[in-house]
């Protein structure tokens, strides 16, 4: 593997537990998406309450109340509050775009971009949630 870089993905919960144990490195050089494809998913996630993730946490949709199929017509990734500000910078543009006051290092782009989403949350729930995939009791 490249030097600076590693086997473990800092996503969701784990990010706050193993981050402190990784090199970290400064917010501003996560400025892609590396792990997803946000434009062309060719897989999603779908968790017990019937939302479809594009990734763990960031929901396009949920089939308890709208079909797959119209999801995925309507899922337009540019549009998305979150997907589309990834798609731009990575998650140092969410962090610069919404003005979060997050600063300082990260063990890669994931530990970032969920730290951003838990600061956005309040901001957009219908798309980052639920509260488990933060760690957060309902």
């Amino acid at each position: 593997m490249p030097e600076g870089s590693s086997s473990v993905m800092y996503r969701g919960r784990a990010a706050a537990t193993l981050a402190s144990r990784a090199m970290l490195r400064n917010w501003e050089t996560f400025t892609e998406c590396p792990h997803e494809d946000l434009r062309e998913p060719g897989r999603v996630h779908l968790d017990p309450f019937g939302n479809l993730h594009i990734c763990q946490g960031i929901a396009i949709g949920n089939l308890f109340r709208t079909s797959l199929r119209e999801i995925c017509r309507d899922y337009h990734p540019a549009l998305h509050p979150i997907t589309g500000l990834l798609l731009e910078g990575g998650p140092a543009e969410l962090v610069r775009r919404y003005g979060l006051s997050l600063q300082g290092s990260y063990a890669d782009a994931c530990h970032l971009c969920y730290e951003a989403r838990r600061a956005l949350r309040l901001q957009f729930p219908a798309v980052l949630g639920p509260d488990q995939m933060y760690g957060c009791k309902p």
